[in-house]
């Protein structure tokens, strides 16, 4: 008996290990099958064997080298895709250091120090305290909403402190109910108590901005159509909406729902309010805040990162099918910042034009410390960062990034509502963008395969709105 088992294996392995499998086979049904073995020596056949089996392995080594060798000759263009992929994404990398950090390093390092040098040395004691304390007096109630989301953090509080001053009705707009109340009472003490610009009072409850608090949750798309229901019982028209509200480091699933979806539900939910024909001081105005780390990002989607099936029609959700792992090197945060200013593209090319027309900005306040990149770096850096000073000299403070933000709605630049792409950097238009952020082809690429199929059934689009393929 034993024979017969030397003798299927034999065969087994002269065949393949995939020819007769084990467990359908045993030894009677071969001697069935075969007849009986004859008495051959053992060692004799373990060497047959091993033998045969070597054989097997390289002829199977062989078979799989004329294989590739078949398909590189079938793709030709594989190994130079992949270089040239390689080559785009060291080269962008390169041009975010450039004129992404190191550009923003500059910036705070000597043109932030030189101007408070010459603000120390030259302007008046008056100006001085202006520049040192902010601003001291506030401007009349404009009775306009202006809604920031994300709004308890870092840079989103002090937005809602310069526009509360500015006169605006602030709209904060939060996940963090108790932070969003407490901030929403801080405001509003702040501005009756600040005196409205040329009066020597504060003047009475009617002649201040009025605060109010609605929770607000990024990745949960009923929440876009909750807030805007809220804000359209408040009365006065909305001039403007800042998608601030970010996350870093999470799931590359809950960095795209928060950092894409999230705005682009609000935006289309409160499309229809912003272009209501009202009274204004102000055009309406959605202001997405980006990232110099877009400028890292070659794509948000490729050939190679379309689902394929019903998700390359445009049927299903590419963003669910991003995998639920941390986003530590911060590529997906990187492409939805991108995938952001890609949706501000397609706002601009596609929109409707309205009555007030809306103006699509883009803005990124610099480098700022916050708390979102104080947990990214950790509690090591962070107190060397502190300790040494190089916190103060290398990064703006939190009010410095809001004042970068805001001070896109004084800008000339924006005195009508434009189709080119404009992006603001430390409060300056002009900022550099890259090519990919206002590709209308690639923006196209975003609608079709990411938020089409994601506002569908969600979220009503604006009457007329046709967005195209690039002829």
């Amino acid at each position: 008996m034993k024979y017969s088992r030397v003798l299927f294996l034999t065969i087994k392995y002269s065949l393949g290990v995939s020819a007769f499998p084990a467990s359908n086979m045993t030894k009677n049904s071969f001697l069935v099958g075969v007849g009986a073995a004859k008495k051959t020596d053992v060692a004799a056949q373990e060497k047959i064997i091993g033998t045969t089996r070597e054989s097997a392995m390289a002829r199977t080594t062989s078979a799989a080298k004329a294989k590739a060798k078949a398909n590189a000759r079938s793709n030709p263009i594989d190994k130079k895709s992949v270089k040239a992929k390689k080559l785009k994404n060291k080269s962008n990398v390169m041009r975010w250091a450039i004129h992404g950090v190191a550009t923003e390093l500059f910036h705070n390092v000597f043109l932030r120090t030189f101007r408070r040098v010459r603000r120390r040395l030259f302007d008046t004691n008056e100006g001085r305290l202006e520049a040192e304390n902010g601003r001291r007096y506030r401007q009349p109630p404009r009775r306009e909403i202006a809604v920031v989301t994300g709004a308890t953090g870092a840079i989103g509080s002090q937005i809602v402190h310069d526009l509360a001053l500015r006169g605006y009705d602030v709209v904060i707009a939060a996940r963090d109910a108790t932070r969003g109340e407490e901030l929403a009472t801080e405001i509003r003490g702040l501005v009756r108590v600040t005196p409205i610009e040329g009066a020597k009072e504060s003047g009475g409850d009617d002649d201040i901005p009025r605060i109010s608090f609605i929770e607000y949750h990024a990745d949960v798309p009923q929440s876009a159509l909750n807030a805007a229901s809220s804000i359209k019982e408040l009365g006065p028209p909305l001039s403007i909406l800042i998608n601030n509200a970010g996350i870093m480091g999470k799931s590359k699933k809950l960095t795209m729902h928060v950092n894409l979806l999230g705005p682009a539900y609000l935006t289309f939910a409160l499309l229809p309010l912003m272009s209501e024909s009202a009274t204004r001081t102000t055009l309406p105005t959605v202001i997405n805040i980006g990232s110099s780390a877009h400028l890292r990002a070659t794509h948000v989607l490729d050939d190679d990162s379309l689902p394929s099936g019903e998700n390359n029609d445009g049927k299903q959700s590419w963003i669910d099918s991003l995998p639920e792992v941390s986003d530590d090197d911060l590529s997906t945060y990187a492409q939805s910042k991108l995938a952001l200013m890609q949706f501000s593209t397609i706002l601009r090319r596609w929109l409707p034009t309205s009555d007030p027309p809306i103006r699509i900005v883009d803005a990124h306040p610099g480098l700022v410390w916050t708390p979102l990149l104080r947990d990214h770096i950790g509690d090591r850096a962070v107190r060397t960062l502190t300790r040494t000073g190089l916190a103060n000299l290398l990064y703006k403070s939190s009010s410095e990034g809001a004042q970068a933000i805001v001070a896109a709605l004084d800008s000339s630049q924006l005195s009508v509502a434009t189709r080119e792409q404009v992006y603001f950097v430390n409060g300056e238009a002009g900022g550099y963008a890259s090519s990919e952020s206002a590709s209308v082809d690639a923006s196209f690429r975003l609608w079709k395969h990411v938020l089409a199929p994601a506002f569908e059934g969600k979220v009503d689009l604006p009457i007329g709105w046709e967005p195209r393929d690039v002829e």
